[in-house]
C-alpha cells in the first residue's frame, strides 16, 4: 500500500469511527480480588486502533507525536542499518507502518501482543506483517532471537514487569528499548488500576532510580534515556509523573 493511499484509508477510519470512552480514566488502587485484563476485550482493541487512527496519518505525514519520535529516534541510535526488530505489546501494529516512514527505510519487523483482538485487528490492516500472539512475561522466542528488542508501551501495564525486562533481554541480541515508561522522582514504584478505553487495565508508576537499578541489575546498561510523551498524573498520585524511553544495550 503507497503512503498516499493508507493516508487516504486513515483518513476514512477517522471520520466514521464512533466516539468511545478515553483512554485513562478512573485511577485507584489495585483491588486484588478485581480483574485487570481489560487489554484482551475486542472493544478495547477496535476502541485503542481508532484512537490511533489519527496519530499514525499524522506520523506519516511528517509531524509524529513525541513518543513516536522517540521510538525511532531510539532504534537510530543504535546505528544499525538494517535491524531485526521484534515489538513486544504492538496492539494493532500502527508502528510496522510509523517506524519505516519515520527511519526512511524498511523495517524487518515482528510484533507480539497478548491480545488476540489486538493481533487480529494488526494483521487485517498490515498485510504481509510478522504477527502473534505473545506474553511479555513467557516470550515465544528463541534466545538472542532479534538484533532489536521493542517492548513497546507494554512494561507499565506487566505486574511482574521484572521478569518482562528478563524475557526481552534474553530475546535480544544487543539491544532493549522499553518504551514511553512512567517515572516519578520521589515516591516509590507504585500500582494502581486505571480504566483503559473504558475497561480495567493495571498501570504501573516507577520510581526512577528503582527501574534504571532494575535495569542494571537484570544485565542492561542504559545507553541513553529519551523524553518521550507528556503523561503527568500529579492529580492522581500527588506527584508529576512524565514518561521516558530508556535504549539498553546487554552486558
Amino acid at each position: 500500500m503507497t503512503a498516499l493511499r493508507a493516508l487516504r484509508r486513515l483518513k476514512s477510519w477517522i471520520a466514521t469511527a464512533p466516539p468511545g470512552p478515553p483512554p485513562s480514566d478512573d485511577y485507584r488502587a489495585i483491588e486484588a480480588e478485581q480483574a485487570l485484563d481489560g487489554w484482551l476485550a475486542r472493544e478495547v482493541a477496535e476502541r485503542q486502533q481508532a484512537a490511533f487512527a489519527p496519530l499514525v496519518a499524522d506520523a506519516l505525514a511528517g509531524k509524529p507525536r513525541a513518543d513516536f519520535k522517540a521510538a525511532a529516534d531510539a532504534i537510530l541510535e543504535t546505528g544499525m542499518l538494517d535491524p531485526s526488530v521484534v515489538e513486544i505489546g504492538c496492539g494493532s501494529a500502527y508502528y510496522a507502518r510509523v517506524l519505516p516512514a519515520l527511519l526512511g527505510r524498511p523495517l524487518r519487523y515482528t510484533g507480539f501482543d497478548l491480545s488476540l483482538a489486538m493481533v487480529a485487528l494488526g494483521a487485517r490492516a498490515h498485510a504481509g506483517v510478522r504477527l502473534a500472539v505473545g506474553d511479555a512475561r513467557r516470550l515465544p522466542l528463541a534466545d538472542d532471537c532479534c538484533d532489536i528488542l521493542l517492548s513497546g508501551t507494554v512494561l507499565m501495564h506487566v505486574l511482574e514487569y521484572e521478569v518482562a525486562i528478563e524475557e526481552s533481554r534474553r530475546a535480544a541480541r544487543t539491544w532493549c528499548i522499553f518504551h514511553t515508561i512512567p517515572i516519578r522522582q520521589n515516591g516509590r514504584t507504585l500500582t494502581l488500576r486505571k480504566r483503559a478505553y473504558g475497561l480495567p487495565v493495571a498501570e504501573v508508576v516507577f520510581n526512577q532510580k528503582e527501574i534504571e537499578e532494575c535495569f542494571a541489575g537484570k544485565g542492561l546498561a542504559i545507553a541513553d534515556t529519551l523524553s518521550s510523551l507528556d503523561y503527568d498524573l500529579q492529580a492522581v498520585i500527588g506527584e508529576r509523573t512524565t514518561t521516558v524511553t530508556y535504549l539498553c544495550r546487554k552486558v
